[in-house]
């Protein structure tokens, strides 16, 4: 049924707005999550893949689209949106760990993003180029956020008495610290690469949403159908 929506809100892609609409914001939001989802999923495990996914991934999107809009405000913005990234990396400390570590690890995260934001300050996306841009700026705070993370997650294993700490923590903030720097760096490529998908393309897309959405509807009938025949 999700599915089903989503593809034809894309096939009504003119009705909303073209370009100015909310589906170009929701590809963005899509292609984040997903990298986000890989990156932290593979090395860390599927809740923490999640966690990008369905968090980390859209809060970058947002917070791109935010800048554009001048009531933005530059601390109090990327705060709300390190908070909310600190909350997911907690629900998925909770249910990789336990509740101690995941805590623990959501309380200290939250820190970590926002002495980030104090000291080095937001993100900056350079939108005036399409190629990805690893600078000074980039690595820093890559270097920061991954030193923060990690640290967070030995102290939130140290009080949670979890087995091989520092080797989970280092492991932890490398990962994060790597993808902060690389989607950062890529974020205004990916942006260009979505504004600039066909009209044709995204309605193509909606309909191969529907198409697979209407067959994951049909085989809950068929399964019955499967069962009386076996028997």
């Amino acid at each position: 049924m999700v599915l089903d929506a989503l593809g034809g809100l894309y096939l009504a892609y003119d009705l909303l707005g073209g370009k100015h609409g909310p589906l170009r914001t929701i590809t963005k939001s899509v292609s984040f999550g997903v990298m986000f989802g890989i990156i932290y999923g593979l090395p860390l495990g599927v809740w923490f893949g999640l966690a990008g996914l369905l968090i980390s991934g859209p809060a970058l999107s947002l917070e791109m689209g935010r800048r554009e809009v001048r009531s933005f405000h530059p601390l109090i913005e990327p705060l709300g949106f390190g908070l909310l990234r600190a909350a997911s990396f907690g629900a998925a400390g909770w249910l990789a760990k336990d509740a101690w570590f995941g805590v623990s690890f959501g309380i200290l995260s939250a820190i970590g993003f926002v002495a980030a934001y104090i000291v080095v300050g937001p993100p900056s996306f350079d939108t005036s180029s399409r190629r990805p841009r690893i600078d000074k700026a980039v690595l820093k705070r890559a270097a920061f956020r991954g030193a923060s993370i990690g640290l967070a997650a030995v102290i939130a294993g140290a009080i949670g008495r979890e087995p091989d700490t520092l080797l989970y923590g280092v492991e932890v903030g490398l990962v994060t610290g790597i993808s902060s720097g690389v989607l950062v760096a890529v974020a205004p490529s990916i942006e260009a690469w979505v504004d600039d998908l066909p009209d044709r393309r995204l309605g193509g897309f909606g309909a191969i949403l529907v198409l697979i959405g209407s067959l994951l509807q049909t085989v809950q009938y068929l399964f019955p159908l499967a069962g009386r025949s076996a028997g």
